[in-house]
């Protein structure tokens, strides 16, 4: 295991890339502690390799791993609660405990989690005797058994781990937790560190001048200005409501009492002002559906019927269209995708014993 620096994939970290006497590393894994390396093309048993990690990659590892282990010392030793489980991944490392944090607790921790950047820390590892071990106070999430190698932080973290990390604390750059959410009882936070948050706060920082300029307000003032113009669209989708439900009230007024079927198109503005116009139509005809939309993109209907069986109709129009939905013996609704001429034509001539 000596003779490689590629770090093989396991404990929620994944593996080195690099090369291997020019090849791509496609994969590292560590198996009866053998570490095998993947590569497309074989080499020559016995000949002298040269490999080459990937520097950026490597160190956009440690950044985050080191400042998951920040972050997981300061929640134990703050708040008591342990960390269940964590996963670096391609944008966003992500880290689970086993309980809640408020969102103001957070917000301290985050503080606290730069703080230590600040303070530019050196971080210590070692390999204790046993007996040493046992005078340690230090976080892990399973029983060890022979050599442990102690990772330490002084005054925010020391637990047992076999990954990579900084020499320093300082050399994470920053740390910024990106969002959280309660997940089975718990936490999961969504983490941040050195160039991936900055990287973060760039892009960020571009919206909210694209905003800012779309607006032609201060970048502070983004979130009254977006605040002011939701409320404006919120009106606006009242009154196309209240209008589209007094144009359907009308075409409805035309349509004869008792009259066997009545299929309308009319594009509307959400599903509930085609439910008014379905609901206005059962009381006056046997049968009624009423579609919206578009033959391209699928119409959303509503097939409506105080005589027939509408899950009955349903079936047949599934027999023969690609239609989603579901519903009651009275009312049926969903998407469906089909030319207007071939649905006015299968309504025509659907029959209903």
């Amino acid at each position: 295991m000596e003779d490689t620096c590629f770090y093989p994939e396991g404990g929620g970290q994944p593996s080195d890339k690099g090369t291997l006497v020019g090849q791509e590393v496609l994969d590292v894994q560590e198996r009866e502690a053998m570490i095998y390396h993947t590569i497309k093309r074989s080499l020559e048993t016995g000949s002298m390799i040269e490999g080459k990690i990937d520097w950026q990659y490597r160190f956009d590892l440690m950044q985050q791993h080191t400042a998951e282990h920040i972050l997981s010392g300061l929640v134990y030793k703050k708040y008591g609660l342990h960390n269940v489980g964590f996963h670096r991944g391609k944008e966003y490392t992500t880290i689970d405990f086993d309980d809640k944090l408020s969102p103001e607790e957070i917000v301290c921790l985050e503080k606290s989690v730069n703080q230590a950047v600040i303070e530019n820390r050196s971080i210590h590892t070692y390999y204790p005797t046993k007996e040493e071990l046992e005078k340690v106070q230090y976080r892990s999430k399973k029983q060890l058994e022979g050599i442990v190698r102690i990772v330490e932080i002084p005054d925010y973290d020391i637990c047992t781990c076999c990954g990579i990390h900084t020499k320093t604390t300082g050399e994470i750059g920053c740390v910024k937790i990106v969002s959280f959410c309660y997940y089975k009882n718990g936490l999961r936070l969504k983490m941040l560190a050195g160039n991936r948050a900055l990287k973060d706060y760039r892009q960020k920082c571009e919206n909210v001048d694209k905003i800012s300029h779309l607006l032609s307000v201060p970048t502070k003032e983004i979130a009254e200005a977006v605040e002011k113009l939701k409320k404006e669209k919120e009106q606006l989708q009242w009154k196309v409501h209240l209008s589209e439900k007094e144009f359907l009230t009308q075409k409805c007024k035309v349509v004869k009492e008792n009259t066997e079927k009545a299929v309308f198109f009319e594009k509307v503005s959400n599903i509930k002002t085609l439910q008014y116009f379905a609901n206005l139509l059962q009381e006056k005809v046997s049968f009624a559906a009423v579609f919206s939309g578009e033959e391209k993109e699928g119409y959303y209907y509503i097939l409506v019927s105080k005589k027939w069986n509408m899950k009955e109709v349903l079936k047949k129009m599934q027999q023969i269209f690609l239609c989603q939905g579901g519903g009651t013996i009275e009312m049926v609704q969903g998407k469906i995708y089909a030319k207007q001429k071939e649905l006015e034509l299968f309504l025509e001539e659907l029959k209903m014993e």
